[in-house]
């Protein structure tokens, strides 16, 4: 008989990040010694295993959408603050995740 693999689970992070993105809410993060502000676009899991995050940065950056290793995220918090739409150049079933647990 098979045995069916289960999705991975989402760590409590990534549990906030889902309702963040499900509300369009703002969150921010202290990532490699830098806070940022951000726009939850995709979460999942990438072909290597890591909980990543696709965001879009309303203050800017290097790049305006990119991924960001949620195990590697501190001082992370849910904003009150929303959201309206997408980053410029979201695309809905992110390629870079190879499983997705939310998206907008």
């Amino acid at each position: 008989m098979g045995q069916t693999l289960a999705a991975p689970a989402a760590s409590r992070v990534g549990l906030d990040l889902i309702a963040a993105i499900a509300t369009m809410r703002r969150v921010a993060f202290t990532y490699h010694g830098q806070r940022r502000v951000a726009e939850p676009q995709c979460l999942g899991f990438t072909s290597t295993g890591k909980e990543t995050l696709r965001a879009y940065l309303p203050r800017g950056g290097r790049i305006s959408e990119p991924l960001f290793t949620v195990a590697e995220m501190t001082d992370f918090v849910v904003l009150d603050e929303h959201f309206t739409r997408p980053g410029p150049n979201y695309k809905k079933s992110d390629s870079a995740m190879k499983t997705i647990l939310a998206e907008l």
